[in-house]
């Protein structure tokens, strides 16, 4: 399979936002192939700047419970086509890819915590517990060097998590680490956008008291703005754009799918958690090149068999539903394989642990050291 429409972080010149699109039906777009895409996500650059941590910078990582983004895997460059044709085919309502009618792979919040193993706490980001006041704002902004002229929020962010930082180091220094890698992971990965200004603060809210990160469901967060980003690319392809920018974490959809579909001997065993560390450049590509249609004219995986068993890690494996919906029987046949879940259900199994640092910025008044 080619490479063509693979990205490393590619620029685009807007990011409008998109707020009154409608959900287009499936069977409208059906044949229809997506724009040619660009993406800003770089999971390239995630990787290099998380190579040079040291034990204890990792640590810290982990006590936000976003180790499992220290288990990335360097991946050079994204298939960007077939991460517009995974986000054609989802149906934002339902939040599931939709291959056909009786092929629905249903996916949950608790499914980008399996794929990248960050938090998937009790908290909303974006509700009244996400609340931040101007002055906090301000503060990290402060802390992490964002009020530079000429530099943008993830390069500050970039530089902060460059500096020595130890057990010795202030409280203060170490919460601003671990803000800082959350803006990092979240603007090169998990939810990148079309350009990296100071604007994109919706989550900081959850940042303001380090005890408290894993006790918010960042899954869901990520999850609703990939979302948004599908109905972001459906408006596109209505309004037959020649080109897109893709933002949000379509990696995840990548994943996602080619877990769940049947590649006989390229199958992964579900294992590893997370399962994004499972994934590296090669397996990737050829797992996409072995789930590709023969004989289509765009390229199309709709044809792919659905994975069905109790092997496999995602939620929809627990839910009676979502089997019965996701069986490869012609529609109307009796014989649907259901796996209902005998496995316990780990909807909560996310670790919640608390930062040794735990300041709360909100009450701050210590001077920064830089």
């Amino acid at each position: 399979m080619s490479d063509a429409g693979s990205c490393d972080g590619a620029a685009a010149a807007w990011d409008a936002p998109q707020d009154d699109i409608l959900e287009q039906p499936v069977h409208a777009m059906e044949e229809q192939a997506p724009p040619a895409p660009t993406s800003r996500i770089s999971v390239r650059k995630a990787v290099e700047v998380i190579q040079t941590f040291d034990n204890y910078k990792r640590w810290l990582v982990t006590e936000i419970g976003f180790g499992g983004m220290l288990k990335l895997p360097m991946l050079q460059k994204l298939n960007l086509k077939f991460s517009a044709w995974t986000m054609s085919k989802v149906c934002v309502e339902r939040r599931a890819i939709v291959l056909s009618e009786t092929k629905v792979l249903k996916f949950f919040a608790e499914d980008i915590h399996k794929v990248f193993g960050i938090p998937f706490g009790h908290r909303n980001v974006k509700g009244r517990d996400g609340f931040i006041k101007p002055e906090v704002v301000t503060f990290i902004k402060r802390a992490l060097g964002m009020d530079r002229t000429g530099v943008h929020s993830l390069r500050a962010a970039e530089e902060f998590l460059m500096h020595d930082i130890s057990e010795a180091s202030s409280k203060i220094d170490k919460d601003c680490f671990q803000i800082a890698f959350v803006i990092f992971v979240m603007g090169h990965v998990l939810a990148p956008r079309t350009k990296h200004d100071y604007g994109t603060i919706d989550y900081w809210g959850a940042l303001a008291n380090m005890e408290n990160i894993t006790q918010y469901n960042w899954c869901e967060f990520v999850l609703e703005f990939l979302l948004e980003a599908v109905r972001r690319l459906k408006n596109d392809m209505m309004a037959n754009n020649h080109s897109t920018n893709l933002v949000g974490c379509h990696l995840f959809l990548q994943i996602f799918f080619l877990d769940n579909v049947d590649l006989g001997i390229f199958n992964k065993k579900h294992n590893v958690l997370p399962r994004i560390s499972d994934f590296d450049q090669n397996s990737l590509k050829n797992m996409i090149t072995m789930a590709t249609d023969i004989g289509k004219g765009p390229t199309s995986y709709v044809k792919c068999m659905i994975r069905q068993g109790s092997d496999l890690c995602y939620a929809r494996c627990n839910i009676p539903d979502c089997n019965v919906t996701t069986s490869n029987q012609p529609v109307g046949s009796g014989n649907m394989d259901q796996h209902a879940g005998n496995r316990t259900n780990d909807r909560h199994d996310s670790v919640q642990v608390s930062s040794s640092s735990g300041v709360n910025l909100i009450d701050v008044q210590t001077p920064i050291r830089m």
